[in-house]
């Protein structure tokens, strides 16, 4: 019997069939089959992304406040990818207010600069900031599902101060500043 590739126990009866027999431009969501392309597949796969990069960059931090920081972040993505999915409110004011008092903690720790850094100056910095390019396109691809309805604009809120967030925190472990 075929096994489950992320587990060791047997693929239920007619599962393999399926794969078999489902079209490969479409995917299945918590909501149901999808076109590859749509805006909704797009964002999921966006948010993944980010959260992949996330978790780089929590490996690569020398920080254990910003690894338990990011590994927090990485948990509300997931409830974040869910409302994308379904289609229902997962992220609502607690998670936007909870991100917004980390980024007055932080902001009181760093100096905001008046003009553009180049931001990446060490392995930390360097993954942080592509984590953090890859949540502004999962908040343009957020904002895509929110005209459409499909999304609350608290979601799109989140993300959007995630991007900050995590801008804070390339600050926050910079030790060097490279003026543009």
């Amino acid at each position: 019997m075929e096994k489950n590739a992320d587990k060791n126990t047997p693929l239920k009866p007619g599962i393999r069939e399926k794969r078999k027999n489902r079209n490969p431009a479409k995917t299945t969501t918590l909501s149901g089959e999808e076109w590859k392309d749509s805006s909704v597949v797009e964002c999921i796969g966006s948010m993944d992304e980010a959260n992949a990069f996330l978790g780089l960059a929590r490996v690569f931090s020398s920080s254990s406040r910003v690894r338990d920081l990011l590994l927090n972040i990485q948990r509300t993505m997931f409830k974040a990818g869910c409302e994308v999915s379904l289609g229902e409110k997962k992220i609502g004011k607690k998670e936007l207010e909870s991100l917004e008092k980390v980024i007055r903690e932080i902001e009181k720790e760093v100096e905001i600069p008046h003009s553009f850094l180049i931001l990446e100056t060490s392995e930390e910095t360097a993954f942080l900031n592509v984590a953090r390019t890859a949540v502004r396109r999962a908040e343009r691809r957020a904002v895509s599902l929110y005209r459409k309805n499909r999304v609350g604009l608290d979601l799109v809120q989140w993300l959007n101060k995630l991007s900050y967030l995590i801008y804070l925190l390339i600050l926050l472990a910079g030790d060097e500043r490279i003026e543009v």
